[in-house]
């Protein structure tokens, strides 16, 4: 077994930080001044108003989008635009009780208005007019939301965690220029378009869709305490969807993606129809598979699916400002300290990760929405909880943002997730790992165990007032009997509560994998990654997942008889 500790980790994290250095003065920088400018002229008098705005910043995106869709061997979609948009937040009253407390008995707004600016030419007299009409809404608006807060604290109960509302950012000014990468989007359309020709005529795929969408430019950032920023964005993927349905209605998928930075990283064609044709041997072997059974047993998820696993049931309730939130489960509020899974289980979120084994890591960010520079923060070491992921809103012993301010942009930023990587400071091979997967099959007398390959996502309920459960997707299990054979079921959900099932950690092995993919909450879409080993567990639950009551197709696909031959 194979013992490595934390602390080389954060040693290794550390070489990762601000491999990207400055190249440019953000101070010269045409958006920055504009902004600098219009946000000094408005809050010298904003702040003077009844009531006060005591905080603001601007958020200016100039982003390229393109993308292409491709089905059955034909192109769906072609779009491309510009896309220069600014966000306006602004912080009414004072950092103890302004406009973003949460109300008691009302669903809260995280929504603000993105306005389309025109690009900056000349002085900039357009762009300047735009930027101060929108502040003037802006400021309209949070005052607005402060004399609903106010009303609200009233006749409010004494809150659980009475904490303040906002904790300065500290200032920063960074600036960074990059010329994205330059895709050949003709011959990769062409390559989706003949790829995707070869599973339109396979009966066990009624849809199928290859995409690739990319996203570059810079964002820049500027608030009333004197923070500049401008930051490259760039977010490129590859992705198919393939989908199936079986006799009794049941809805099957195999989906896969590939996240890049240049053009290297993407699949060459010869890979990307392996890895379809391996989908569609999985979607016709899922066609065919046994019905899965509601039972609890011996699992391995293996690395991808333990990090999907991690992200949805671990990650919202490690989120900051919900620990005071009086309609939140509080899950691991109180246990700060206290061990919470196995010994040899940490978990680190480390936005600085630019990538990891050579895989771009979607969760990676410098600054984050509020302007506050990301950094490792451990919350798990060695199976004890050691801190929460900050925003701007601090809570009882975390009195400041660590990083983890995020939001789509049109959204209020709340803590939220980065890369999150579970680290095993002891390990075996996986082989070694399936061989401990069969011991406890036989030690618990149970008549089979499972392995999960992947999960999609699913839900997890955090409300008090719900269960403090979780419901996930996977979309391909192995049944595994004591004597190692295994069989593919289907219709399965993965389903417990987190307290349990992170006490169920038996072992771990030593193939740590990337889950690349979005997370949404209330403050928006935004992209994260999961880094994560191939995990033993004690015992998890399976249970049925519903079912559409329509049937399949009657025909098969045109140009395919039953047996899927011309």
């Amino acid at each position: 077994m194979k013992k490595i500790f934390l602390a080389v980790f954060l040693c290794m994290f550390s070489s990762f930080l601000w491999a990207k250095t400055e190249n440019c003065d953000v101070s010269s920088q045409a958006p920055v001044k504009l902004l600098a400018a219009e946000l000094k002229r408005g809050f010298k008098t904003f702040k003077k108003l009844n009531p006060p705005v005591y905080y603001m910043s601007y958020t200016y995106k100039e982003i390229q989008r393109r993308r292409f869709g491709v089905s059955l061997g034909g192109v769906f979609l072609r779009s491309s635009k510009d896309w220069n948009v600014l966000d306006v937040s602004v912080r009414v009253g004072s950092s103890v009780l302004d406009n973003t407390r949460k109300l008691k008995n009302a669903k809260n707004d995280y929504s603000s208005k993105v306005t389309a600016v025109p690009s900056i030419k000349g002085d900039g007299a357009a762009f300047s007019n735009v930027v101060w009409l929108a502040t003037q809404k802006a400021v309209e608006d949070a005052q607005q939301s402060y004399g609903r807060v106010q009303a609200d604290v009233q006749a409010a109960s004494q809150r659980m965690d009475d904490s303040a509302d906002f904790a300065f950012p500290e200032t920063a000014s960074y600036c960074r220029t990059e010329t994205p990468a330059r895709f050949d989007w003709e011959k990769l359309e062409s390559m989706l378009v003949k790829v995707s020709r070869s599973v339109k005529d396979n009966p066990a795929v009624l849809k199928s869709e290859f995409d690739f969408r990319a996203e570059s430019g810079h964002t820049y950032f500027v608030d009333s305490r004197g923070t500049r920023l401008k930051m490259p964005t760039f977010l490129f993927r590859l992705s198919y969807t393939l989908e199936g349905k079986t006799k009794d209605g049941l809805e099957l998928s195999r989906f896969n993606s590939y996240d890049a930075v240049s053009p290297s990283q993407l699949p060459s064609e010869e890979k990307l129809l392996a890895d379809v044709q391996q989908s569609v041997r999985e979607l016709e072997e899922l066609s065919r598979a046994p019905l899965a059974e509601p039972v609890t047993a011996p699992a391995i998820l293996k690395n991808r699916a333990m990090g999907v696993f991690v992200h949805e049931v671990l990650g919202h309730r490690m989120e900051g400002h919900r620990q005071k939130e009086d309609s939140f489960g509080r899950t691991f509020t109180s246990k700060l300290n206290t061990r919470v899974t196995a010994p040899f289980i940490s978990v680190v979120d480390d936005a600085t990760l630019e990538s990891f084994n050579g895989e771009p890591l979607r969760g990676f960010y410098e600054y984050d929405d509020e302007g506050v520079k990301s950094r490792p923060v451990v919350i798990i070491e060695n199976g004890v909880l050691k801190n929460f992921l900050m925003s701007s809103s601090p809570i009882k012993g975390f009195p400041a943002s660590n990083g983890h301010g995020r939001r789509e942009l049109g959204k209020r930023a709340v803590a939220r997730m980065g890369n999150t990587r579970v680290i095993a400071s002891e390990t075996v091979s996986y082989d070694e790992l399936e061989k401990m997967l069969l011991e406890e099959i036989k030690r618990q007398g149970k008549p089979y165990g499972f392995i999960i390959e992947d999960l999609s996502g699913g839900f997890t309920q955090t409300d008090a007032g719900s269960p403090q459960v979780f419901k996930l997707e996977p979309q391909l299990v192995y049944r595994v009997y004591p004597d190692g054979r295994k069989e593919v079921i289907r219709g399965a959900d993965l389903v417990g509560t987190p307290l349990v099932s992170f006490a169920q950690i038996l072992a771990a092995a030593d193939d740590e994998g990337v889950f690349n993919g979005d997370c949404g909450a209330e403050s928006g879409w935004v992209p994260v990654s999961a880094i994560a080993p191939s995990v033993l567990f004690k015992t998890l639950e399976l249970e049925h997942t519903a079912k559409s009551a329509v049937k399949p197709p009657v025909l098969p696909p045109p140009g395919a008889d039953k047996g899927g031959k011309k």
